[in-house]
């Protein structure tokens, strides 16, 4: 019988096995923080210079390519798993600042690392800057979710800096009329 849910021990244990890192990010990692949301894939955060090890990985798991751009790689699960699997592409120094900030936590079967809240609103940030108008209303609530969730508030530092660095004052606006 075929497994839906995205076998994400097999490919873990493989990672792990070849010496390749990667944190969760995406929607599952916003769940560790805020209330569970549905999401259709699992991302990961991988260094760029890894990409071709995880290319054939995956490709060694029935996962086939469906987009390869400069930050992101995206996969078609095999047959009979649901889940889709996405690579976000970072150099090695901003991997290593992420990674050195990360949580540890069990999900998806596996003990996994996420980014920290600060880093995790910093990526949705930049997403809603640069991402797809479809993907808009989702990511913006993300960083609704995680403000909210987070020790600071909309107008703390941490939150300002990611506006700063990675949105725009429009959004930082938006976001603080939203959290009124």
């Amino acid at each position: 019988m075929a497994n839906e849910m995205f076998p994400v021990n097999i490919v873990h244990d493989k990672a792990e096995a070849g010496g390749l890192q990667y944190l969760v990010i995406g929607g599952h990692a916003v769940n560790v923080y805020c209330e569970p949301r549905s999401t259709l894939d699992v991302d990961f955060l991988v260094r760029r210079d890894e990409c071709k090890r995880w290319e054939e990985l995956l490709k060694g798991e029935g996962f086939q390519p469906r987009s390869h751009g400069e930050t992101f790689v995206l996969f078609n699960p095999p047959y009979g798993v649901r889940w889709r699997l996405d690579l976000m592409l970072v150099s090695e120094d901003t991997f290593g600042k992420i990674l050195s900030a990360a949580k540890e936590v069990k999900m998806l079967g596996v003990t996994a690392q996420v980014p920290s809240i600060e880093h995790l609103l910093a990526m949705k940030v930049h997403a809603l800057r640069h991402g797809n108008q479809e993907r808009f209303e989702k990511d913006f609530g993300d960083v609704l979710n995680l403000i909210r969730n987070a020790e600071f508030g909309v107008d703390s530092e941490p939150v300002r800096r990611a506006f700063q660095q990675f949105g725009t004052e429009e959004l930082y606006e938006r976001v603080k009329q939203r959290l009124g």
